[in-house]
């Protein structure tokens, strides 16, 4: 599809900049979209000034994705308002060739709509702020981002990251691939998993043995373990089209995990890898076509109750799971939040990071919101938190960042920041 897109749109560029320079300098067989040419030269100067700017602004679409939809919207308004200047001044404008022009340019629209996304994207509401202590702990390499962040009962933390990520194409996962570090508390590191190119690394969950589970989407959806051993396996796939993102144990002992493209929640068993729906629900929806954030987006057990963000919705919304394995209506926890992941504190709070809105959101058990942290803290693109479990940091947050990777793009640097939000 990207390749399809930049085709389309240096087509039409090219198109667009032949018959403004045909314009300008009277080439008749240049100048298809508008005929006759117009006698007056100051008519010609500024038809051609008016048929110019799609050209150059389809040509720097294929270098700059975000301008492509608005351009290619200009460039069907120009089309028709040429075609009809032609019609009116008795001329015979090229049909033909307006139809083509017209045609590729909503094919560019539809392809990339990420100038449209980015204007889509939900509203976070204002919040007070409220700022802890936060330090660095660690800046990492150009193009290293991180999607989760998990602790070990021995104080060692598991981040995901991922690599190659392309954020302007919807297959952003294309040239990308995973790892899983380990942080010890010595501050050693360690790569535990690689996933293949084309498998990003999401978001991790630890099980009471110290086995390592891992969400990736990609051209394979699914779920990867890592054994206290080493042994490291994808034990689930997913269907096409899937984009496993959260994930959880429940009290029952299995995994679960968010569907942030399919409005559902899948129940993995973690022995087997065995992968069935165990809610579906509208509410976990993003928007069609025009949303850029994610729907369903994390997710975490407080005793019996599963509690997911909806990044497109700003919802926090809380289902409990019955005994016999359903989940009953969601209740409403939080709203104004687009969150990414979140971690809970000991006294039942939320702490939710909202990404690429650059702020870390506690939400208190009674439903006060507040920011605790944002860009002056080096929250800038934080996608996952979590406590520690070690004797010395149980009341220290970890947050993952990808360094602002939706705006710095492959030269973003990933972080690893600890906060005191009970200080």
């Amino acid at each position: 599809m990207p390749y399809l897109t930049i085709l389309l749109e240096a087509l039409v560029g090219a198109v667009f900049l032949v018959a403004a320079f045909g314009t300008a300098l009277r080439w008749p067989r240049a100048v298809m979209l508008l005929r006759p040419l117009p006698v007056s030269g100051l008519a010609r100067m500024l038809l051609a000034a008016l048929t110019v700017l799609p050209g150059i602004g389809m040509i720097v679409s294929t270098l700059v994705p975000f301008l492509a939809f608005f351009v290619a919207v200009l460039t069907i308004v120009v089309t028709g308002a040429l075609a009809m200047v032609s019609k009116l001044g008795g001329g015979r404008s090229s049909w033909v060739l307006s139809t083509i022009v017209v045609l590729a340019s909503t094919g560019v629209a539809v392809l990339q709509p990420l100038g449209l996304k980015v204007l889509s994207l939900p509203k976070a509401d204002a919040l007070d702020y409220r700022p802890v202590p936060a330090r660095v702990i660690k800046t990492y390499g150009e193009g290293v981002g991180f999607e989760g962040i998990a602790a070990g009962a021995d104080g060692t933390l598991y981040l995901a990251a991922s690599m190659g990520l392309d954020f302007t194409s919807s297959a952003y996962f294309a040239r990308a691939h995973g790892q899983i570090i380990a942080r010890r508390p010595d501050g050693a590191e360690q790569v535990l998993l690689a996933t293949p190119v084309g498998s990003t690394a999401g978001v991790i969950a630890v099980a009471h043995d110290g086995t390592l589970y891992m969400t990736s989407n990609g051209r394979q959806p699914g779920i990867w373990r890592v054994t206290p051993s080493g042994a490291a396996a994808k034990i689930a796939t997913l269907p096409s089209g899937a984009w496993p993102n959260g994930l959880d144990f429940g009290p029952d002992g299995m995994l679960y995990s968010t569907d942030s493209s399919l409005a559902q929640v899948w129940r993995i068993d973690p022995a087997t890898g065995k992968a069935e729906v165990a809610l579906r629900d509208q509410r976990l929806a993003a928007r069609p076509f025009i949303a850029l954030a994610p729907g369903a987006n994390g997710l975490h057990f407080a005793g019996h109750d599963m509690i997911v963000t909806v990044s497109d919705s700003t919802e926090v919304l809380k289902y409990p799971l019955g005994k016999d394995g359903r989940f009953g209506a969601p209740t409403l926890v939080a709203r104004g939040i687009p969150g990414d992941d979140f971690a809970i504190g000991k006294d039942g709070s939320l702490f939710v990071t909202t990404h690429p809105y650059n702020t870390l959101v506690r939400v208190t058990p009674d439903g006060r919101r507040t920011i605790i942290a944002d860009a002056r803290q080096h929250i800038v693109g934080a996608t996952d938190a979590v406590f520690g479990r070690g004797p010395d940091d149980r009341d220290t947050l970890y947050v993952a960042t990808d360094g602002g990777a939706f705006t710095a793009g492959p030269k973003a640097r990933g972080q690893l920041v600890a906060l005191r939000p009970y200080h």
